[in-house]
Parts: structure tokens; C-alpha cells; sequence
């Protein structure tokens, strides 16, 4: 749950169209432009990186906040009414959860195929199918962010999007129970998504869900990954409650927060996060269950992390040399203001990060 902002903001309503396909969002809504230096100690304010496209900028004074909401009313008015059924045909249902279901569909006419991300309006109400859409179409022109298309409509029961199709699923697929993927499929994933969260940072926005279900596959040995599912992205300074369920990726002030309490949204809880992530790659396995001092695992992190010398290493973290722990403890600062951004990663790439024992190892079960 969420404290929204300007939640006053009620889109206008299109007129029905009796279109025999969907039509595409107004203008054209997939390029951003601000400052694209990297994040460093101090981050400029969200006010600061302005979103905007290509045929439609930001008016002068107009924030993040205020774009994003006159983006999501101008794709109101031009949203389509038609049946799923009567336009396409399921192929196959590519995944399903909470949100609603993915599908790969073909269009009955044209006989082209597409990826269909449907929300059910018993779930989903206008407005947050409105902001993932937006938010989605705004990041398509990075090249590891997950491509929206820019063909939207609502049924009777759902609101719909199109988005580009990952062919080899996600990286949950990818890994089995224990087992890591080898290092240099690691740091293919890395430097994707570190670049991908740097993108999105720039622009103000948080992804909040940086998880491996979320990091889709365009092949099996990971030349091309992208960071997708941007449902629960915000921007920076958006306050958020308690999680009412906690996972592995959440970071230790997240896990604190009490019912009543909320938190300024950061970019430090998606490098949290893309930390954990990269743990999971290398050893198959999160490093703990929760991010709070009653977690053993958690609390050995963390009295390593706040060490100064002498103290021995977590058994989890044995497996990597000096310098990725140093990596792994840059990403995994406790205190938030000090993690170190995502796109740092990239300076250890060339750098080995199992040590040779679990190189061994690996090589030996190949």
C-alpha cells in the first residue's frame, strides 16, 4: 500500500471508439530526456530530471509529478474501447499473478503477434493501469528496459497494454535451487541491469520490484536481459506504508517500518535489491529470508558490514574474493544514504568475483 499524490487527478474519459484494432497513445510517448550523468554521493532532486519525449516536452515549471499526470490524462482520452476476443486470438498464456495474466496473442485480421499484459478492472482501477502504461512507454527507449508498445485499449473486465516478447522467459527459469549461473552470465545481468537502473534513477523513478521474475531473457546464455513489470514504480519522494508481506529483496528500513509509518521512496531500496538479485545469481540462493536483526543470516551480515577489521566472513559470502565482497557490501550499505549507486557495478567486471575453489567447482559440474 501506498500514499498516492494528487490522487484528486481523475483522467478524462475518451469517447467509446469502435475501432477494429487498438490505437496507439497520444504523441509519441517513448523517449526521455534529461540530465544522463551518473548518480553520485550527492542525488540532484527528483524536481530536478524532468521526464519528457520527443514530440512532447515538459511545459516550463512543470515537475515529474505534474508530467506524469497530464501524460496519463492525455492517454485517457484516446483509449480505446473493444473485446479481446473479437480482435485476437490466444496463443498462449505467458504468465499470470495478481496483476492479471501476460498472453501471447495473434490479431485476427493482420495475423501479427504480440504480447498483451491484461489487468482486471476488479483489481486495477484506471489510474494505476494509467501510471504502469505511462511510466512503461517512457523507459521503452533504453535498451534493457522492457519495450511497452504503444497499442492500449479496455474491455468490459480488463485494461490492456502491448509490450515487446522476452522468448526466453525470466531469470527465476534460469537458476535452480543452489546451483549460481556461471560468472560471466552474472556480469551480463549486471551490467544490464545496472544500466537499466541507472536510466530509471536518473529519471526520479524508483522501480520498487527489482526481483528475477521481473528480469526477462531474450536468450539463454543472457547477451540480452531487461529490467520489466514497472507496476509498482514511482517517483522519488512518493511516501510508501509498511509492506504487508515481506520478501528476501526488501531493505532493512523497509522491513522496520511500523503499520503507521511511512517512507520517502529512494533509488538506494532498488540497488538494495539489485544486490540481493546478484547474490541469487552467483549462488543460487537469497543471503537471508528478512532484512531484521532476528534473521541469523542478516544479523552475521551485518555485524560483518559494520566491522572495521579482523572480523571473519559470513559463510555465505566465503565463496566470493575481496573485491566482490566489497562490491556486495557497497550495495548492501545498512544506512541507505550511503549505497554506493547501481551503475558502480560496472567497475568490477573485470574483475573475478567466485573465488577459485567455487570456480572449480563450477567448471567440474559442466
Amino acid at each position: 500500500m501506498e500514499t498516492e499524490r494528487g490522487a484528486t487527478m481523475s483522467p478524462a474519459r475518451g469517447a467509446q471508439q469502435n475501432v477494429p484494432v487498438c490505437v496507439p497513445a497520444p504523441a509519441s510517448l517513448h523517449l526521455l530526456r534529461g540530465p544522463q550523468t551518473n548518480r553520485q554521493a550527492t542525488r540532484p532532486s527528483a524536481e530536478t530530471r524532468v521526464l519528457a519525449t520527443s514530440s512532447m516536452d515538459t511545459s516550463e515549471g512543470e515537475d515529474n509529478e505534474e508530467f506524469l499526470e497530464r501524460l496519463m490524462g492525455l492517454t485517457a482520452q484516446s483509449l480505446p474501447h473493444l473485446e479481446l476476443q473479437e480482435h485476437y486470438t490466444v496463443l498462449k498464456e505467458l504468465g499470470s499473478g495478481t496483476y492479471g495474466n501476460v498472453l501471447l496473442v495473434e490479431h485476427q485480421e493482420r495475423g501479427s503477434t504480440l504480447v498483451l499484459k491484461l489487468m482486471p478492472k476488479e483489481y486495477t482501477d484506471l489510474r494505476a493501469f494509467l501510471r504502469e502504461y505511462c511510466i512503461a512507454l517512457c523507459l521503452s527507449s533504453h535498451a534493457t528496459c522492457l519495450r511497452a508498445l504503444p497499442i492500449a485499449f479496455e474491455s468490459a473486465s480488463h485494461f490492456a497494454f502491448a509490450q515487446e516478447l522476452a522468448p526466453a522467459g525470466d531469470l527465476c527459469a534460469l537458476l535452480n535451487p543452489g546451483e549460481g549461473l556461471p560468472e560471466t552470465q552474472v556480469k551480463r545481468c549486471a551490467a544490464q541491469l545496472a544500466d537499466a537502473l541507472d536510466f530509471m534513477h536518473s529519471k526520479a523513478l524508483v522501480h520498487r520490484d527489482v526481483k528475477l521474475d521481473n528480469v526477462m531473457l531474450f536468450d539463454q546464455e543472457c547477451q540480452l536481459v531487461k529490467l520489466g513489470d514497472f507496476g509498482l514504480t514511482r517517483l522519488e519522494g512518493t511516501p510508501v506504508c509498511a509492506m504487508s508481506g515481506t520478501l528476501p529483496y526488501a531493505p532493512p528500513e523497509l522491513c522496520l517500518l511500523e503499520a503507521s509509518e511511512t517512507l520517502e521512496l529512494d533509488s538506494s531500496l532498488d540497488v538494495w535489491a539489485f544486490g540481493v538479485l546478484l547474490f541469487c545469481l552467483c549462488t543460487g540462493c537469497f543471503p537471508w529470508d528478512v532484512a531484521v536483526s532476528s534473521d541469523p543470516q542478516f544479523e552475521d551480515f551485518g555485524s560483518w558490514q559494520n566491522s572495521t577489521v579482523g572480523r571473519e566472513v559470513p559463510a555465505p559470502w566465503q565463496g566470493f574474493t575481496a573485491k566482490a565482497q566489497e562490491m556486495f557490501k557497497r550495495l548492501l550499505v545498512l544506512d541507505p544514504n550511503r549505497r554506493s549507486p547501481a551503475i558502480e557495478v560496472h567497475k568490477y567486471l573485470l574483475l573475478p568475483w567466485k573465488s577459485s575453489s567455487h570456480k572449480e567447482l563450477e567448471n567440474a559440474g559442466d
